[in-house]
């Protein structure tokens, strides 16, 4: 999003959000489910509100039946009690299914949409090359677009309830006001205007008192992450601090780090105690202070005990009712917070993706045909930012030629990409033959989690491969060892070393026996004397199959029928200008949507007043 106007911003930030969640409603696959849910809430939180009045009015039944000493009458209030219980267990409890239901779909529907568009033509891997707001995807899926979901629900479910009884109590409490002489003139609906009255000071109050608690609340979370921070550096740098004889050395610098949690754990707990021995007051006093202030009435005779307790009881709807901006002000900050972030990775996925699908001379042409074979002809590669890195590259792989393309290796990792099909950052044509005929590795392969015959066939079904062959590519590419274990299901990928998963590249590639085979810094964890006898193998078993290596090979040159060496391009020329100024622009501070709410949240601590 870009740095506008808080005018400009605000709406911006509801129409990205209904933009991207809002066709849940009108074209998701359970549009109409969606719909009948959204229904009922509504028509249940009708209800509450409608069980709410009756109970107002059950009120002033039951205690005028109790000033009469009527006991036909209590009990004929016990009986209205019990239907009035049972409405609002039955209410209650079909609004909490309704609600989840509708929680579940919509985040199943969000969360399909958003790994849908961001695992799709490799841009997982582009939008982490482009600077701005969008990392830790797997956060943002997982948790930002719950509470996404889950909040909005909430929150627009919870406005829609204290709306409805903020209308309705209002006039209740107005009408059951009547009117009072206020230094000789005729003042009618006074509970009224001092239910707005309570609700503004307690927000005050809690506003004044909440301000250290904020930025002490905040300082603790710092400290707690450091700690964390360190603890998790301790436990990923285990074996060289127990070979160095560190551990006095490290049980310190934990020490410490705790150490730093205590100032701010007492800031906080002094914000805490002013806050709640505050909002203590402040719930005690609710349901006293409108029969404080209409007991002389009562007295007078103006009013039952009956009007008087439900006068009490319409004068603390409307102040829970006013006090919900305030009471929700921290989920709403977080639900902001999370919708801001699933926006920023659906920005950058969108980024991506347009600039993979631009057309014209600045284009990377990916051309794919079986005679044409694999290569590049007038290309120009560019950094993510859109400086140049290669110039007026041109390159042809025959079918049974060897091919070494090394040099400078960031230039050669980017060949190597932009062949493979997922670096969209350049200009020129891409020879590539059908996708089926291709096999490319990088550094090393990735393994899913599972059976091991599943990974070393990824992608295809395992049920192509016979475990005879396998276990031969396997021995083959000198993993004899794992030809046993083809139907163990593990974590290969981390189990295995970086020696092993190469060699288990090299096998993928001989089972799947393909006609290209393109491979950036497959070799490189290898023996040179390896990687050699890898290139002759490959030679060997693969006699009519084109290799094209990019990158580093600890091996001899001599074992390729060409090798072409890449030289970077000084000074980082910009070549492509409109990607390039949109770098810069991403680069440039932003302002956050909803400014007041950042603005609330730095004297205000929730409280909860339920």
């Amino acid at each position: 999003m870009s740095d506008a106007p808080d005018h400009a911003v605000r709406p911006r930030f509801f129409r990205d959000f209904l933009r991207l969640a809002g066709p849940f409603w009108r074209h998701g696959p359970q549009r109409w489910q969606a719909r009948g849910w959204t229904l009922a809430m509504a028509a249940l939180g009708v209800a509450q509100v409608a069980l709410a009045i009756r109970l107002n009015l059950w009120n002033a039944d039951f205690f005028d039946a109790l000033e009469r000493r009527s006991m036909e009458r209590f009990l004929t209030q016990i009986g209205v009690f019990v239907l009035i219980v049972a409405g609002a267990v039955i209410t209650n409890a079909c609004h909490l299914v309704a609600r989840r239901r509708l929680n579940i779909a919509w985040r199943a529907w969000l969360t399909q949409r958003v790994v849908g568009d961001w695992m799709h033509d490799a841009r997982q891997y582009q939008v982490a090359q482009i600077p701005g707001d969008h990392d830790n995807p797997d956060g943002r899926i997982a948790e930002d677009i719950r509470i996404a979901t889950e909040y909005a629900i909430d929150l627009a479910n919870s406005l829609l309830y204290a709306t409805l009884l903020l209308v309705t109590f209002v006039g209740l409490l107005w009408n059951l006001s009547g009117r009072i002489s206020v230094l000789g003139y005729d003042v009618p609906g006074h509970m009224v205007a001092l239910s707005f009255a309570y609700a503004a000071a307690g927000s005050v109050a809690a506003f004044l008192l909440g301000r250290p608690l904020v930025r002490a609340t905040d300082l603790r979370q710092t400290r707690e992450a450091d700690f964390r921070f360190g603890l998790v550096r301790a436990r990923e740098t285990a074996e060289p601090i127990a070979l160095a004889r560190g551990e006095a050395r490290e049980r310190g610098r934990i020490a410490a780090l705790f150490d730093g949690i205590r100032p701010a754990w007492g800031e906080q707990t002094k914000g805490l105690s002013r806050l709640t021995g505050f909002s203590a007051g402040y719930l005690t006093l609710a349901p006293v202070f409108p029969i404080l202030v209409t007991t002389p009435r009562y007295i007078q005779g103006a009013i039952s005990l009956g009007g008087l307790m439900q006068i009490a009881q319409a004068f603390q709807q409307v102040t829970a009712a006013l006090s919900w901006p305030v009471d929700n002000l921290q989920r709403i900050a977080e639900w902001r917070a999370s919708v801001e972030r699933v926006l920023a990775l659906e920005e950058g996925v969108r980024i991506v993706a347009t600039e993979a699908a631009r057309s014209g001379p600045d284009t990377i042409v990916l051309e794919r045909a079986a005679e044409r074979g694999l290569g590049a002809r007038g290309l120009c590669v560019a950094a993510p930012d859109g400086t140049a890195l290669l110039s007026d590259i041109t390159l042809h792989v025959t079918p049974g030629e060897r091919v070494l393309v090394d040099g400078d290796p960031e230039t050669a990792q980017a060949l190597f990409r932009v062949l493979a099909g997922i670096w969209p950052w350049g200009r020129g044509i891409v020879d590539l033959p059908p996708e089926a005929d291709l096999t490319t590795i990088g550094e090393k392969p990735h393994l899913p989690e599972g059976r091991l015959h599943d990974a070393l066939a990824f992608p295809e079904p395992a049920e192509r491969y016979p475990a005879e062959a396998a276990a031969a590519a396997l021995a083959a590419a000198g993993l004899d060892g794992l030809a046993e274990r083809l139907e163990e299901s593990a974590d290969w990928d981390r189990i295995l070393g970086s020696v092993e998963l190469q060699r288990l590249a090299i096998a993928r590639a001989l089972l799947h026996r393909p006609r290209w085979l393109l491979l950036g810094d497959t070799t490189t964890a290898l023996e040179p004397e390896e990687a050699d006898r890898v290139i002759d193998l490959l030679a060997t078993e693969l006699p009519d199959a084109a290799i094209l290596v990019l990158g580093r090979h600890p091996g001899a040159a001599e074992r390729f029928t060409r090798r072409l060496t890449l030289r970077r391009l000084p000074g980082g020329e910009v070549l492509l200008h409109e990607i390039h100024a949109r770098r810069q622009a991403a680069t440039q501070p932003r302002r956050r949507p909803l400014p007041l709410v950042d603005w609330l949240r730095r004297g205000y601590e929730h409280r909860d007043t339920r």
